[in-house]
């Protein structure tokens, strides 16, 4: 069977949401590279991430899946960056520790500062109360 690429994703917890859709669609997927970036992460740039793949035969229905749910859902928000203080931030599933808002980012690396300090902890930010930690 011929496979073709949908989507493709940075992260092993972002292929969460799209499983269970496309198995209540009977949809048959493969999460080329899953593994690999699950075991980790860092790589994830290297290889081209995560890639969701269907078979040609399925390709109109998994990409109409896909726009779906990216349109109906706020998960979507999470590749949301915004720019505190000259730096930027991206969106994460952390919760804040001074207001409980999930309105939370943590500090964007760079792809040097993730080579040569991969196990810096990164700053998180909530937007709704303005707290760094």
């Amino acid at each position: 069977m011929k496979l073709v690429t949908i989507k493709t994703f940075s992260y092993d917890h972002e292929t969460l949401i799209y499983e269970p859709k496309f198995q209540s669609e009977g949809i048959p997927y493969f999460l080329k590279d899953q593994k690999t970036v699950a075991i980790d992460p860092l790589v994830s740039n290297a290889i081209g991430g995560i890639k969701l793949q269907v078979g040609v035969e399925d390709e109109e229905r998994a990409r109409a899946l896909v726009s779906e749910i990216e349109k109906n859902n706020s998960y979507t928000e999470l590749s949301a960056v915004i720019t505190v203080d000259g730096q930027q931030f991206e969106k994460t599933l952390d919760e804040c520790p001074n207001c409980e808002s999930e309105d939370v980012y943590m500090y964007k690396q760079s792809v040097l500062e993730g080579l040569f300090r991969p196990f810096q902890k990164r700053v998180r930010y909530c937007n709704s109360c303005s707290n760094k930690w």
